[in-house]
């Protein structure tokens, strides 16, 4: 299991990457982390203004049934995190449809 954050809202001032960054070498060695972000701290103040940074993060290729295989993860894309958004709902939406098929049938509900 990974480390769980609770930052406060001067910790998530200016840029959440930049919280990120600072926690890295804790969250590095579990390879996931949990982050709460505390309360009064609004999402939308900082991902609808950086979405389109200039600055990139590599993502990796995980394949979670084989972690325990200890084997290497290939190399995803450069992504900045809006170009990251797209990727990752374009994923989700074929993945559902390619492995849910009955969840877009019309008469079905959750």
């Amino acid at each position: 299991w990974g480390p769980t954050f609770f930052p406060t809202v001067q910790d998530m001032q200016g840029s959440p990457l930049d919280y990120i960054d600072k926690i890295r070498p804790i969250a590095q060695r579990y390879g996931i982390c949990k982050i709460v972000p505390p309360e009064g701290w609004k999402q939308t103040d900082f991902f609808a203004a950086e979405m389109e940074v200039p600055g990139k993060f590599s993502t990796k290729q995980q394949l979670l049934h084989r972690i325990q295989e200890g084997i290497s993860f290939g190399d995803g894309e450069e992504c900045n995190p809006g170009s990251y958004q797209r990727y990752a709902s374009a994923f989700t939406k074929e993945y559902k449809r390619r492995n849910y098929p009955d969840e877009n049938h019309p008469g079905m509900h959750k």
